[in-house]
C-alpha cells in the first residue's frame, strides 16, 4: 500500500481513496474483486478504521466500489444499461453491456389474477394467471428480482426451462414481443428482496412495472421488476427535432 502523507492539507481519507482508485485504474484490483476489510486496510495504511470507512464511503458514492450485504466491499463492474426507447430483454441488455447474463428460477404457479392483471391482460375477475418469479444476474451478481403474470393460454411455459430467456422461449412458440408500457418508480427493499439482491433491508431500489404486447397488440404479460440501482441504469434518447405537419 502507498504511504499516506500526514503533513499536507489533503485529508488522509482522500489520499487513501485516491490510492485505491489508482489501483483499480491500473488493474491491480479487477472489476468485481473483493477489497480488503476495514481492519486490514487500516493496518496497511497505518490509519484508523474511521478514516478507512470515510475513504470507502467516498468511493461507494462515486460508484467505484459497491457494498454487498454480509459479503464485503467490491470493485464496481459496469452497470447493465437498458434503453427505454427499445423493447429489449434483460439478457440482451446484459450482453450488450459486456456482461454474462444468468437466471435463477424461483417459482411458477397458477394464482388468482390481481386487479392490475384484469386490466392489463384483459381478463375477467374470476380468471387465474401464471405467476413466474425469477432472479436475474449479470456476471454472477444479482440485479433484478422479477415477477411476470401471464394469461392461462401461456401454460406451456410451465413445461419450459425457465432459467432461459423468456423472450426467446416465447419467440420459439411464435410470440414476438413488439411493444409495451413501462412505469418506473422507487421502492425500498423488503427483507426478502434484500436477501435476494444481497443488499440491506430498506435500501432504495428501482421498481419497473411492465405490460408487454405482441405484434397483434395482444397483452402477453403484466410484470414487475425490483432492481438494484447500483447495478443497473436506464437510458432515454431525446431529440429537439420538431415534426411539422
Amino acid at each position: 500500500m502507498a504511504e499516506v502523507v500526514r503533513d499536507t492539507v489533503i485529508p488522509l481519507y482522500m489520499q487513501i481513496a485516491e490510492d485505491i482508485k489508482s489501483k483499480i485504474e491500473r488493474k491491480e484490483l479487477e472489476a468485481n474483486a473483493r477489497i480488503p476489510t476495514e481492519l486490514e486496510l487500516s493496518e496497511a495504511y497505518g490509519v484508523s478504521r474511521i478514516t478507512i470507512r470515510k475513504a470507502l464511503e467516498l468511493l461507494v458514492e462515486d460508484e467505484i466500489l459497491v457494498r454487498r450485504q454480509r459479503i464485503g466491499t467490491f470493485v464496481s463492474d459496469k452497470k447493465v444499461s437498458r434503453s427505454l426507447n427499445s423493447f429489449m430483454g434483460f439478457s440482451q441488455s446484459c450482453e450488450l453491456s459486456g456482461g454474462r447474463p444468468g437466471t435463477k428460477f424461483l417459482s411458477a404457479e397458477l394464482v388468482k389474477a390481481k386487479t392490475s392483471d384484469v386490466k392489463a391482460l384483459r381478463l375477467s375477475e374470476e380468471d387465474k394467471v401464471i405467476r413466474i418469479r425469477r432472479l436475474r444476474y449479470c456476471n454472477d451478481i444479482p440485479v433484478i428480482l422479477e415477477e411476470n403474470h401471464f394469461p392461462k393460454k401461456f401454460a406451456y411455459l410451465l413445461a419450459e426451462d425457465l432459467n432461459r430467456s423468456l423472450h426467446q422461449i416465447l419467440q420459439e412458440h411464435g410470440i414476438i414481443l413488439d411493444n409495451g408500457e413501462k412505469t418506473i418508480g422507487v421502492c425500498y427493499a423488503t427483507k426478502e428482496e434484500a436477501e435476494h439482491l444481497e443488499i440491506k433491508e430498506h435500501d432504495a431500489l428501482i421498481m419497473s412495472k411492465d405490460i408487454a404486447y405482441d405484434v397483434d397488440g395482444e397483452p402477453v404479460y403484466n410484470g414487475k421488476e425490483i432492481i438494484n440501482a447500483d447495478r443497473y441504469e436506464y437510458k432515454i434518447l431525446t431529440s429537439n427535432t420538431i415534426k411539422k405537419g
